[in-house]
């Protein structure tokens, strides 16, 4: 039988903690996949926001162009809290550390706003 050496990518594992191999880790096809879900993800999340502007018109008796103008600040909110917390992950921090830091003040937010009502 013929035994194929595949090259090692240096310094990548897979999720195993295995070493990387240039051939079969990658290529095409994760980068479709990793495509694929990111549409999705955008299909689903503009599906939302525009359900929530009819929510916030119908149930909550704002006016429709109130209701998608606070749609459209917390949109424009996500994102770039989104980029804040990538950046924050990647130089300083880990991902499961921003994760905490992110709900704690998602928390503390949302107990600062229900003492106001």
């Amino acid at each position: 039988m013929y035994e194929i050496k595949l090259e090692r990518w240096e310094g990548y594992v897979d999720w195993r903690s295995r070493p990387a191999l240039v051939g079969r880790h990658g290529g095409m096809l994760a980068a479709f996949f990793v495509l694929v879900v990111e549409i999705l993800e955008n299909l689903a999340y503009l599906a939302n926001a525009s359900n929530l502007v009819l929510y916030l018109s119908d149930y909550m008796h704002q006016s429709p162009s109130d209701a998608a103008n606070n749609v459209t600040d917390f949109m424009g909110t996500a994102f770039l809290l989104a980029l804040l917390g990538g950046f924050l992950s990647d130089a300083f921090f880990t991902a499961y550390h921003i994760y905490l830091i992110s709900a704690a003040i998602e928390f503390l937010i949302s107990r600062c706003h229900n003492s106001y009502r």
